[in-house]
């Protein structure tokens, strides 16, 4: 029967020749810690597997800390859960743990993707965490991702992840999903890129205008409530901005009969009133 210590000793080589040889490893953060280091306290990502725990000290998490200590605690808790790229720099056998660096990790990588990355290119990217808005009357507007791409780290508009309006971006996308975004445009002397996922697929404008007509009636599901109207889809990548009905209440996967009172090729847009509501959610 394999012992506890035994059961341990089988990921060390690849934890030793991380610290020899600054060789990246991917482990999953599965806790946040306050702990004592350098005579003083200091927030930790936790990551571990087979019993082995290591340490990745603030300082060396590749995320920017807050003044506030809430936030940046918040800023570390969303990485629970995703595995992340690391470089071994102390280890502390004896208690099965080490000390880790996020941050020569993403270092070490973002510099061989700057060197290749061009506009056009698929690449594969790492959702991080939700950028999100609170307005004054206490509504949250999503505003995009932040997401990982071969240790670039990047911000993904909510507008370039569909054709068709996006009411919440965990509908699509959850932090830590793996996906596919094209690169729109690499600014390599301010090291910033543009990216997109819509781009990747077809746009339903302006061939959409050939399958609805003004004026006339059709059954669509209800994807989002807005203060200034009700978004209805057609299709993937179409949606009518309605306005409030005057009388009832419409929901969120309601199924409702519309009609369409304006259709804008050069803008994209379509707007209608819902007629009746066909399903409830």
């Amino acid at each position: 029967m394999l012992t506890k210590k035994n059961f341990s000793l089988d990921l060390w080589p690849e934890i030793y020749a991380s610290r020899q040889n600054q060789s990246i490893l991917t482990w999953a953060v599965t806790g946040i810690e306050e702990i004592s280091l350098k005579d003083s306290k200091t927030l930790c990502m936790v990551v571990s597997q087979e019993r082995i725990k290591g340490l990745i000290p603030l300082e060396e998490s590749g995320v920017n800390p807050a003044e506030n200590k809430n936030i940046t605690r918040s800023r570390l808790m969303n990485l629970i859960g995703q595995d992340v790229k690391i470089i071994v720099i102390g280890i502390d056998k004896e208690n099965d743990l080490f000390i880790a660096s996020r941050k020569k990790a993403i270092e070490k990588l973002s510099a061989v993707t700057w060197d290749s990355i061009e506009s056009g290119q698929i690449k594969t990217a790492i959702a991080r965490r939700i950028v999100r808005r609170r307005k004054n009357d206490g509504t949250v507007t999503d505003l995009g991702l932040m997401i990982e791409i071969s240790g670039i780290e990047t911000f993904l508009p909510v507008q370039e992840l569909s054709y068709g309006w996006v009411n919440e971006i965990l509908s699509l996308i959850q932090p830590g999903d793996i996906f596919d975004v094209l690169i729109l445009d690499v600014d390599k002397e301010k090291q910033k890129l543009s990216v997109s996922v819509k781009a990747l697929y077809e746009n339903p404008w302006p061939s959409c205008v050939n399958r609805y007509t003004k004026n006339s009636a059709y059954a669509g599901t209800v994807t989002g409530v807005a203060e200034y109207g009700i978004f209805v889809n057609l299709e993937p990548g179409v949606d009518v901005l309605c306005r409030h009905p005057k009388s009832g209440r419409v929901n969120k996967g309601d199924k409702v009969a519309l009609i369409i009172t304006r259709i804008d090729p050069s803008e994209q847009k379509i707007n209608g009133i819902i007629n009746r509501i066909l399903r409830r959610s």
